[in-house]
């Protein structure tokens, strides 16, 4: 698998909040279908919370104040309808790019309709 694009959004709707990334995924091969093993992207969860510094992961694993990492697969072409939706709005074709993270009602309506899986860290960190 190839990650094609990501952005990532603070969900505060669930307590405690958590960060949620998007992810547009490629299979290598050529006919193109993505086919999932849950427990290499839950593993992703992992790995990238691994990753983030000692104030994330102590908040994370000390005191429960953030919740799991979740990725959210969403389907291939997703960001190209980002990419529309934001040069619709004015923004430059040529000086596009994805942004890191969002928090526009709008842009996540978009990437929500695309989700087609959903997978969460199933261990904290280690610290």
């Amino acid at each position: 698998l190839m990650l094609m694009g990501f952005t990532c959004y603070s969900d505060i709707s669930t307590v405690p909040g958590h960060y949620v990334l998007y992810w547009e995924l490629k299979a290598r091969k050529k006919n193109g279908i993505v086919k999932l093993d849950d427990k290499v992207i839950v593993e992703c969860c992992y790995v990238v919370e691994e990753s983030l510094n000692i104030i994330y992961r102590k908040l994370r694993s000390k005191y429960d104040s953030i919740g799991a990492l979740e990725i959210r697969v969403v389907e291939q072409g997703t960001f190209d309808s980002l990419m529309e939706y934001f040069i619709s709005k004015g923004a430059s074709s040529s000086q596009y790019k994805t942004p890191l993270c969002v928090n526009s009602p709008q842009v996540l309506a978009i990437l929500e309709e695309k989700v087609v899986a959903r997978f969460f860290s199933d261990k904290p960190p280690p610290l």
